[in-house]
């Protein structure tokens, strides 16, 4: 089983050596790294350079825009199974052995998501759910992000690509989802996709202190929430419920006298709204 692992990259050079040495690591040795470079200058063409030897390397360019860049390393894959790794994500050593053997084992599986960690080992990016299940439309906002899917290529080729108006660089308002809004016109073709909690990907917590950074990021991201909402046809009782959750976090901050977390669930809240009704 051949792996084709699509990496798109900007403005990141140390993350990228730590996500190439963590893949000359692993104990499945069948697998490409399709390198999908956003910067205008060189950076990770020297580090591609210096990798070409420990690891099968397609090296590709696109204009910016994540879900833009991931789709023009679909066009290249050559592998059975695709993954999406972060460019600052890194992988245990057998993440490639337990992802094959899972597959190879039920054939009519799919695809494989999991859950991301911190190097503490603690849950980052968000709550995931703690049980295994198939997914769904629901569960699947606990179950999946980009650095934890795993998916046939045939059923990538079924679905078709990324929507270029999601994801971070995409210069619309909403700054994620794509992989969420990918992975369900996977489920909407009929594939069956497991989520797997002992699969687990690196990758540090993303918000550290809420500032101003934290504050566009959170925007962007939950607005992009808010469109997959919108554009995937999900009920309103999920949309108030998505929104609720936050709402409720913003409250409990404010009595703890935590105006600047406060904020951030605030907005939160308002950005799935204004996102689901774009």
């Amino acid at each position: 089983m051949k792996f084709s692992l699509i990496v798109a990259t900007l403005g990141r050079e140390a993350e990228i050596e730590r996500l190439f040495r963590s893949l000359a690591e692993q104990t499945h040795r069948n697998f490409e790294v399709i390198v999908v470079d956003q910067n205008p200058d060189d950076r990770v063409g020297k580090i591609v350079q210096r990798y070409r030897e420990l690891l099968d390397i397609v090296y590709l360019r696109s204009k910016k825009g994540l879900s833009r860049a991931r789709n023009v390393g679909l066009r290249a894959v050559r592998g059975d199974v695709v993954g999406f790794p972060d460019d600052d994500c890194w992988y245990p050593p057998q993440t490639l052995e337990f992802v094959a053997a899972r597959l190879a084992a039920e054939s009519h599986l799919v695809g494989v998501t999991g859950r991301c960690i911190d190097p503490n080992g603690a849950p980052s990016h968000g709550r995931w759910a703690k049980s295994t299940h198939l997914l769904n439309r629901y569960n699947i906002w606990i179950s999946a992000t980009s650095p934890t899917i795993f998916v046939r290529s045939g059923a990538i080729y079924a679905v078709a690509e990324f929507d270029e108006q999601l994801g971070v660089g995409s210069g619309s308002r909403w700054g994620s989802g794509e992989e969420v809004h990918f992975l369900l016109g996977v489920l909407r073709a009929g594939y069956p996709v497991r989520y797997e909690p002992s699969l687990r990907i690196y990758h540090c917590e993303p918000i550290t202190s809420y500032d101003d950074r934290a504050y566009l990021r959170g925007r962007l991201y939950n607005r992009g929430f808010g469109r997959v909402l919108s554009v995937n046809h999900y009920p309103l009782f999920f949309v108030l419920y998505s929104a609720a959750r936050p709402a409720i976090g913003c409250a409990l901050s404010v009595l703890k006298g935590d105006i600047a977390r406060a904020r951030y669930y605030w907005i939160a809240a308002t950005q799935r709204i204004l996102g689901w009704m774009d």
